[in-house]
Formats: structure tokens, C-alpha cells, sequence
């Protein structure tokens, strides 16, 4: 489980990993269309996508299986959750039409949790302070 915990938090640090974010939020929907899912997308692009959804389908695994504080995944980790979640929503259905099962469900699971916690109250939470005003306990 520390191998896990390792392996996503450095992922996330990484310069490949940060070019293919930045391709699937800014360029992917672009490009390609979703049909077919992830799977039938070009190489680079699936190569680049895959990179990005396991990285948060191991960071979901982590929350889960409570490897993390949830405040701690939620506050680093929320704006991108909800980002890449969104952009590649559609994708990630069309592949669980193609293979015909679940895919990504603790990334998904993830996702629903950001939702439900907007970032300021997690932060607020945890008794951190902001140059925008809130204080702990305010």
C-alpha cells in the first residue's frame, strides 16, 4: 500500500504526467471524439489518457481504502478531480459500454466525493488559514 501511495503522489509531481493532464483537459475533446472509449483512441492520445485516469483511479483506491486522509486527497486533489472527471466523462462511459463492466469506479467514487465537499470547506476543516479571509471556526 505505501508503493501505491508512492506511485500516485509522484505521479502527480511529474512532468510527463502534468503535459498529459494539461493534453486531456485542453486538447483530447478537440481531437477526438469519444466513441468507442479510451481504448479506441489513438495511440499518443490513449497513452496520455491513461496516464491521467489511473493516476486518479489510484488516488481513489488510496481514499477508499482510508490510505489517506479524505481531506487531505480532497484538498490537494479536488479542482483536477472535478476537471478531469468532467472532460473525460464521456469516455469513460463509452468504455464501459465497450468492455462491458465496471471501469474507474474509485476514481468515479472520488469524483462524487469532491462534489459533495467544495474545497474551501475542506480546508476550512482542517483549521487552515486563508489571505482571503476565513479563519478556522468562522
Amino acid at each position: 500500500m505505501a508503493l501505491l501511495l508512492e506511485v500516485a503522489l509522484s505521479a502527480t509531481r511529474d512532468k510527463e504526467f502534468q503535459n498529459d493532464q494539461r493534453y486531456v483537459l485542453t486538447r483530447l475533446v478537440e481531437e477526438h471524439p469519444p466513441e468507442g472509449g479510451i481504448d479506441a483512441l489513438p495511440e499518443q492520445a490513449r497513452i496520455a489518457t491513461r496516464n491521467v485516469i489511473f493516476t486518479y483511479e489510484y488516488i481513489g483506491i488510496m481514499y477508499a481504502l482510508n490510505m489517506v486522509d479524505s481531506r487531505i486527497a480532497l484538498g490537494i486533489f479536488h479542482f483536477r478531480i472535478r476537471r478531469v472527471w468532467e472532460t473525460l466523462e464521456p469516455y469513460i462511459r463509452a468504455e464501459r459500454v465497450a468492455r462491458q463492466a465496471p471501469f474507474l469506479p474509485f476514481f468515479e467514487n472520488l469524483y462524487i466525493r469532491a462534489q459533495d465537499a467544495p474545497t474551501e470547506d475542506i480546508l476550512h476543516s482542517m483549521g487552515l488559514r486563508s489571505t482571503q479571509g476565513f479563519t478556522p471556526g468562522t
